[in-house]
């Protein structure tokens, strides 16, 4: 009997054991399950980090005309400001333009190219773009008509806007610079109008550009500034005039301005003498 009695408690302490061991490894997958679901609950919840809605300048207008032909801004750097941009690169060496994150570069040839990341900005606007309004227009015989109806459309003329406007073009003429030598002695009163024209007929693309309300100054240069990208990344350049029997106009409300001066000697040197005396065409 007491032999029996031994037996019966050994089994007793054997079966609470297992049943002690079973309930805690229960528990622990039932722990890491719920870590696992709070883990991925909160990958969920996480939000993407908010690009920021803002003008960015890299050197100011006046500078530039002066002949502030070099910056320090890199094409890489460029791409972290936004994924739209215009612009011009160090020596005047190509019209710069950004279409959703992609640099193009067209030289005083009319050729594209893709910079690398290593080339030098001297002048540029950009942003992140983010439509806040858009419609369609028809019958733009030229660009004063596009900008005369752009504007009635704006709910303020006293804010930034980016553009994105695309169409088949029956007629798109672009504007290009000749790239210069150091030390710089031509400013762009005298090389704008003797420019580089590129013209083509039944063009498809994209004019990406900003408008600047008057308050700018000397900053910036008021009013619509536009470049042009065809779909096949062939063609481009300065907008200078175009017509077209059907664009989409999209635009982003910019209410904030960011500039960032070239940090260069001739920067800290330049005397700011010449004002700009071209007249848009």
């Amino acid at each position: 009997m007491p032999l029996k009695h031994t037996f019966m408690k050994k089994l007793v302490s054997i079966g609470l054991l297992l049943f002690l061991l079973t309930a805690c490894k229960h528990s622990v997958e039932r722990k890491n399950e719920q870590t696992s679901d709070t883990d991925s609950k909160e990958v969920k919840e996480t939000p993407d980090a908010k690009k920021p809605d803002s003008f960015y300048h890299y050197n100011i207008w006046l500078a530039f005309v002066n002949k502030i032909y070099d910056g320090t801004l890199s094409a890489k750097e460029l791409k972290t400001k936004g994924d739209i941009a215009l612009g011009s690169y160090n020596a005047l060496d190509g019209e710069l333009i950004m279409l959703d994150g992609v640099l193009y570069q067209i030289t005083e040839d009319g050729i594209m190219h893709k910079p690398g990341d290593e080339a030098k900005i001297a002048y540029t606007n950009a942003t992140f773009f983010e439509s806040d309004q858009s419609f369609d227009l028809n019958a733009i015989p030229n660009y004063d008509s596009l900008r005369q109806r752009i504007n009635r459309k704006l709910p303020t003329t006293n804010i930034f806007y980016a553009f994105k406007i695309h169409g088949k073009f029956n007629h798109m003429k672009c504007g290009g610079l000749h790239k210069q030598d150091k030390p710089y002695a031509t400013g762009l009163d005298v090389l704008i109008p003797k420019r580089p024209v590129f013209e083509r007929e039944n063009v498809e693309g994209t004019m990406v550009g900003f408008y600047c309300p008057d308050l700018v100054g000397d900053i910036s240069v008021p009013g619509y500034h536009l470049h042009f990208i065809s779909d096949d990344e062939q063609f481009g350049g300065h907008v200078m005039e175009f017509n077209a029997d059907h664009l989409s106009v999209a635009l982003d409300h910019i209410w904030e301005y960011h500039f960032v001066l070239p940090q260069t000697d001739e920067y800290k040197k330049v005397t700011f003498e010449k004002a700009f005396q071209y007249k848009k065409k």
